[in-house]
């Protein structure tokens, strides 16, 4: 693999409080564990605990929420010098249970939020040419002033040649104008290297449950990558809309499965960052099997834990997880 690189990740953070009550979904629960999470923020995370490092862009709020995460970040010993504050913002809190499907069930509140009032005007400084990868994501995406910030970030990078990545979050009770941010998603993937998306993600971007034909839909450039991810079948990726390789993943006990698909994301960057856009364009389906296998350790570990950014494991976790399998 390359040299380690520095890691961009841009997005929401905030405070998922989970239910203790598994199975029980957001009605029955009465007991919740608070924990910091947002999509970016865990893989951000779940990045820097696989060895690489890693920079946060993002608002956080000026409040004691907003102090913990930078104060989580700092012990991740994740740079805080990007996160942005703004006096009169709060920090997003989640709710977050499973239901007797094991599927997750979120509810967000977000009074004055600070990660979604995020202005491009506030990222004039980042030098893209100082990272090797940007990736973007979230629920940031879907609202004003935050999504034009990011896709700016998005446009500078892609102007100056470096990966970026892309994790597109679906949450049907934040989005407030679907087709506006169907449109923003696809204008997005046009330009990114690397991308990840649920089942339930890619019938949002395509309208059909066809994995196949709906990654073939997508609007991505020549080379780029797609990860699908499977759940409990593994995941799969494609390039130019054919499929490379599938990998099954690996059976556990589920405790829950909030931050799967972060975790997956993080630890596929993690192995990935540090290549240019011509040499992802070139890897082999061999290499990104194994990328995969290890993706898919990392989030069967993270759903043995209870979810968000804490539940990441570390590269010695990931490692020995794999050598008991054989």
């Amino acid at each position: 693999m390359p040299n380690l690189s520095h890691v961009l990740v841009g997005g929401e953070a905030l405070f998922d409080f989970i239910s203790a009550n598994v199975g029980l979904g957001l009605g029955g629960s009465t007991t919740f564990e608070k924990r910091a999470g947002g999509s970016p923020f865990n893989i951000a995370v779940g990045i820097r605990r696989l060895g690489v490092p890693v920079s946060f862009v993002g608002k956080f709020g000026v409040d004691e929420f907003g102090e913990a995460l930078v104060t989580f970040l700092r012990n991740e010993s994740i740079e805080v010098s990007n996160v942005v504050r703004e006096e009169g913002t709060k920090t997003t809190l989640a709710f977050v249970a499973v239901d007797k499907d094991a599927k997750p069930e979120f509810r967000f509140y977000r009074d004055h939020a600070a990660d979604i009032s995020l202005r491009s005007a506030e990222l004039t400084h980042i030098r893209p040419v100082a990272f090797s990868v940007y990736h973007c994501g979230g629920i940031v995406l879907a609202e004003e002033s935050s999504a034009s910030a990011y896709a700016s970030l998005v446009d500078r990078f892609f102007d100056q040649g470096v990966p970026v990545s892309l994790d597109p979050t679906v949450r049907k009770s934040l989005i407030s104008d679907a087709d506006r941010y169907l449109s923003f998603l696809l204008k997005i993937a046009e330009k990114v290297t690397i991308l990840k998306v649920s089942d339930e993600e890619l019938q949002f971007l395509t309208g059909t449950n066809d994995f196949d034909r709906g990654v073939k839909a997508l609007p991505m450039k020549r080379g780029a990558l797609v990860f699908v991810t499977l759940g409990r079948s593994g995941s799969s990726v494609y390039r130019d809309g054919s499929k490379l390789s599938q990998v099954p993943g690996f059976s556990v006990k589920v405790v829950e499965t909030t931050g799967c698909g972060d975790c997956f994301m993080a630890a596929t960057l993690a192995q990935l960052a540090g290549n240019s856009i011509s040499q992802l364009a070139e890897i082999t389906a061999d290499q990104l099997a194994s990328v995969m296998r290890f993706a898919n350790a990392a989030a069967a570990i993270v759903a043995t834990r209870v979810g968000a950014a804490e539940a990441n494991p570390t590269l010695d976790e990931v490692e020995q997880f794999l050598a008991r399998q054989g």
